[in-house]
This record gives structure tokens, C-alpha cells and sequence, in this order.
């Protein structure tokens, strides 16, 4: 786990991010470990039941939109999936980035599907297909902020 300081915490000093790492192949029989690692993180920063959930759901929409799907042709090197999980201040941003292969290609109609379950379950999420600065081919990423309590 990496610490970074990125300002204006609730005591006056920086408030500190944390960031967690997890690079797998990109095989859709091995994103339990994402829905995993989400949940972790998720529960670490305070999100609800119904946060962690949901972000169990959209952490498989998202990398879905990379990796190929199980039980489907397995020729060739899949790749490698980075997901970065940071959170600070009550957000929890996720990135993935799928190196070394090109993305499973996505229809429009499965797209405005996926988009919409995105839209239903975090706050923001985006997708650059390909040209990313370090080598990556594509790059999804999500931000879901965690809900005030409810008063007692």
C-alpha cells in the first residue's frame, strides 16, 4: 500500500491518500480477485453494504470492457490488467489499464448497456481506448464517493 499526501485533511495538516495496486492476466476467470480487492478497499474507507456492493458490480462492468471472456479463445497472450484503488476523502477512484493486448472489441449496443449499469452504480467513469501515454492500450476507470450516514 502507498501513502500520498494530497492536501487540505480534516485537521488542517494534508489528508492522505491510499493507493493499492493489483496486477493480474487479463482473464475474465480471474476478476473475482478485482470484485475482491474492491470490496477491501471499499469496506477499508468506510463505504456502506450498498457502496461495497455496488462497486463489486461495477468493478466486473469495467474490466469486462477489457478482458476476454471466459471460456473463449484462449490463443495468444491476454495481457496484463493494472488496477490502481485509490481512495482519500471519502472517494474511492479505481483505474484500469490492460497491457500488452488490444481490448475484446465491444459493440455500440453492448457499450450504451454498459454505460448505463456504470452510470446506475458510481458517480463518474470514463474509457480511453488506446494511445495512453505509458504503454498502455486501454484505460477504464470509475469514482464512487462514499454516503453521508444518515442521522440517528
Amino acid at each position: 500500500m502507498t501513502r500520498h499526501a494530497t492536501g487540505g485533511g480534516h485537521s488542517g495538516g494534508p489528508a492522505v491518500a491510499d493507493e493499492i495496486e493489483l496486477t493480474i492476466p487479463a482473464r475474465a476467470e480471474l476478476l473475482s480477485l478485482a470484485r475482491m480487492t474492491v470490496a477491501a478497499v471499499a469496506a477499508r474507507a468506510d463505504f456502506d453494504l450498498e457502496g461495497i456492493e455496488d462497486l463489486r458490480l461495477a468493478i466486473d462492468e469495467l474490466c469486462s470492457r477489457l478482458v476476454r471472456p471466459a471460456g473463449g479463445d484462449e490463443a495468444g497472450d491476454p495481457g496484463v490488467l493494472r488496477l490502481r484503488f485509490r481512495w482519500a476523502d471519502g472517494e474511492l477512484e479505481v483505474t484500469c489499464r490492460l497491457h500488452g493486448a488490444p481490448p475484446t472489441p465491444v459493440d455500440d449496443q453492448e457499450r450504451y448497456l454498459s454505460d448505463r449499469i456504470l452510470e446506475a452504480l458510481v458517480d463518474a467513469h470514463g474509457a480511453e481506448e488506446a494511445g495512453v501515454a505509458d504503454g498502455a492500450g486501454a484505460r477504464c476507470w470509475l469514482r464512487k464517493r462514499r454516503r453521508a450516514p444518515e442521522p440517528a
